[in-house]
């Protein structure tokens, strides 16, 4: 069989809108006699040049990544895709090679030189939101921004990108990810809604305005009773309030103590 004929047959089965390239078809001949061939389905209008060294079928729709993986195997260079660019004509890449860019049918392809770290963050959606914050960069960032990012993101989901991420990024997203002390203490409201990092003596102020007896229980024991007795002891509640309190620290603070009485017995 020619190798045109062969080059043919094999563009056939390929999906429709592949990107190809001489490498692909060394098994049905000589280097030159393959670019020989492709040279003259070019002329002939059967195939179209994508890239340099890129050819894909005339008249089907190429797809940018297809000509950014087909580039990247034939130069060797690692590519990673960003989502940053929102120009639905024009796709944007990581790459450890030149920065550069391609025009394809349709599409513009537009390649970053990146470093191999933010190159694997874009290998996946989640590292992909991780790089964008990071190329908004440390003085621009705000909390606002990581939270629109990682809306439905726990912090246990960033654990396997956390050696890819610089310091300032790592240390911003924990924060602001990090569970409200209201529910690591596990209090039955949400009292610090307002601020997610809401000053210790804040949050016991407010428990203690509220003196509901179980959160109060929790606030001592997560706390410890002197920390909470100096914050209630400085700041001014109503009567009632302070009555109520009074007696409800006095009945927690016996109970923790049997508790350690039976604890150590």
């Amino acid at each position: 069989m020619k190798t045109t004929q062969a080059i043919k047959n094999a563009i056939t089965n390929m999906p429709n809108g592949a990107v190809f390239s001489s490498i692909d078809f060394l098994s049905w001949g000589h280097r030159t006699a393959i670019d020989q061939a492709l040279s003259r389905m070019r002329a002939q209008g059967a195939i179209v040049r994508v890239a340099r060294g890129l050819y894909a079928v005339k008249g089907q729709v190429v797809d940018a990544r297809m000509v950014a993986s087909s580039l990247a195997n034939k130069t060797g260079e690692q590519v990673g895709f960003i989502a940053s660019d929102k120009v639905e004509s024009m796709l944007t890449l990581a790459t450890s090679g030149a920065s550069r860019t391609l025009k394809t049918q349709g599409q513009t392809v537009k390649f970053r030189k990146m470093s191999l770290r933010k190159i694997q963050l874009s290998s996946s959606p989640l590292g992909n939101a991780l790089l964008e914050l990071w190329m908004i960069g440390e003085k621009n960032l705000t909390k606002v921004d990581i939270r629109q990012a990682l809306a439905d993101v726990q912090e246990k989901d960033i654990e396997p990108f956390a050696m890819l991420l610089p310091s300032w990024l790592r240390m911003a997203v924990q924060e602001t990810l990090a569970p409200r002390k209201s529910i690591k203490i596990g209090l039955s409201g949400a009292y610090d809604w307002s601020n997610a990092n809401m000053k210790d003596d804040v949050l016991i102020s407010k428990v203690l305005e509220k003196h509901k007896f179980e959160d109060l229980a929790r606030l001592c024991m997560y706390y410890g009773m002197i920390k909470v007795k100096r914050v209630f002891k400085d700041r001014a509640f109503d009567p009632l309030t302070m009555i109520s309190v009074k007696r409800m620290l006095t009945n927690i603070g016996k109970g923790l103590n049997h508790l350690r009485e039976h604890t150590h017995a």
